[in-house]
């Protein structure tokens, strides 16, 4: 019995010591008479130089040497599947030598109680120690085994990359190549046995030591941290020298700016992203095509979106107000904070923030307050009809003058223009800095209405006069 596991054990070492060998010959041992011929006859070619050597070929030529790959590949499958097969093996015949052993032990230590006899007692050790020795032969060998399927993961991924160049030049010369790359992604990544932990963990480490296996996606991980980095810096530098260029030698508005601005650096980011996706390692063709394809049906679904689009290139187009400004549009009044092509935000006096689409602003009356430097101050006091209006006229006009911030050219007006149901109406007209014009406002009309209780010109207020007739009951009887 245990020469028979002897010679097992010595087959399973035979096996993982032939195995490497197996892998460092595959491009040849992969290859026989029948497959294409490969015009790149060194299978660790590096992958830029089958780039180079890959693009004149014909189409015809790129099949053939897609399936002298794809052998290799498969060769190379094969390799890894006898390898886990041993492994399996092992680990079956080491759990049937640890219980064997532990039986032996038993026997032993029933032998010595039962019968004392010396020679019954050193031929079950003996059978013990055997069985122990070679548990010990192929634990090592179930080592050999496990680092041989990592090697052999490792040369196999690097098939793989190179059968993709092949794939990607076959591809955009009108080859099929779906049924390769079906293949490639069930047989690719890493493979745990989780019957066995300490297969597991072995095939966990060596891939995360390998070369093609955790330093590659290290790599690749740190490529694209850095490509983002990178891009989020040159986006935010290009957005600002596109502001500096737009401020100083472009005449538009800021909401113009911040929009070609933000929206260079978005597609600044855009790209930035695509080129750190590849370098994970993942294909976007398909994604810009599945962008592409989905695009109509997102166009019709966003149909008020893209009418707030248009509205929003209107605005920026004829420039109706700017940010700073305040504004009264879409039922709104309130200074402009930002805007995108979508919706304009608005603060309000009693800070509130207001988003409108644009499509609203767009399609009803926009009313820019601020837009011109001056702006008249409107304002009407009425006085009672037995006061002199005169005097209120001169009142006023001097208090007028007399205010700071109120301009002189244009000429302040003050006349009376309406005789009223309860009053004498006078307009005031001055004219002040848009800044200033609530203070001039309320400065003036304070400052009226001191004058007037000190001149003892009354401010009526709407009223109804009632009369009532007394009609003599007896007189109309008579």
């Amino acid at each position: 019995m245990f020469f028979s596991r002897s010679i097992f054990v010595a087959i399973t070492i035979l096996a993982s010591w032939s195995i490497p060998l197996l892998a460092q010959s595959g491009g040849d041992s992969g290859r026989d008479s029948s497959l294409p011929a490969v015009r790149i006859s060194d299978p660790q070619i590096p992958i830029d130089q089958l780039q180079i050597k890959v693009k004149p070929m014909t189409k015809s030529e790129l099949q053939r040497e897609a399936d002298a790959w794809f052998a290799l590949l498969r060769a190379k499958g094969g390799q890894i599947a006898e390898a886990r097969l041993g492994v399996k093996q092992v680990i079956s015949d080491l759990e049937t030598t640890a219980a064997e052993a532990t039986d032996d032990a038993g026997n032993a230590e029933n032998a010595e109680a039962t019968t004392g006899s010396e020679a019954a007692v050193g031929a079950a050790e003996a059978e013990a120690a055997e069985a122990e020795a070679a548990e010990v032969e192929m634990a090592e060998a179930k080592q050999g085994l496990l680092a041989d399927v990592n090697v052999l993961q490792d040369e196999r991924t690097a098939l793989s990359d190179r059968l993709e160049v092949v794939l990607t030049s076959l591809e955009r010369k009108g080859g099929e190549v779906e049924e390769y790359r079906s293949y490639i992604a069930a047989v690719s990544g890493i493979e745990l046995d989780t019957s066995d932990i300490e297969a597991a963990w072995s095939g966990f480490v060596g891939w995360l030591m390998s070369k093609e296996g955790g330093q590659r996606w290290a790599w690749n991980l740190a490529q694209f941290v850095a490509v983002l980095l990178i891009t989020a810096i040159v986006s935010r530098i290009i957005a600002k020298s596109v502001n500096w260029v737009l401020d100083r030698k472009v005449k538009i508005s800021q909401l113009a700016e911040r929009m070609i601005s933000n929206s260079i650096k978005n597609v600044v980011f855009v790209i930035g992203f695509a080129v750190a996706l590849t370098a994970l390692e993942i294909d976007i063709t398909p994604i810009v095509a599945a962008i592409g394809a989905t695009g109509l049906v997102v166009g019709l679904a966003l149909q008020g979106t893209l009418s707030n689009f248009a509205s929003g290139l209107m605005i920026l187009v004829n420039r109706p107000f700017d940010v700073g400004n305040v504004v009264t549009a879409g039922g709104i009044t309130g200074t402009v904070d930002k805007m995108n092509l979508i919706s304009t935000t608005f603060r309000t006096f009693d800070n509130q923030t207001i988003h409108v689409p644009n499509n609203s602003i767009w399609n009803n009356v926009i009313t820019n307050i601020t837009a011109n430097e001056n702006r008249r101050v409107d304002m009407e006091f009425g006085i009672g009809y037995g006061d002199d209006f005169e005097q209120a006229e001169q009142i006023i006009l001097e208090v007028v003058q007399s205010h700071d911030l109120v301009l002189q050219d244009p000429a302040p007006v003050v006349v009376t223009h309406a005789l009223a149901d309860s009053s004498v109406n006078i307009v005031c007209r001055p004219w002040a800095k848009t800044s200033d014009w609530w203070q001039v406002k309320t400065d003036v009309t304070r400052a009226v209405k001191r004058r007037f209780d000190e001149a003892g010109i009354s401010i009526p207020f709407p009223q109804r006069d009632i009369y009532v007739h007394q009609v003599d009951a007896s007189a109309k009887s008579s």
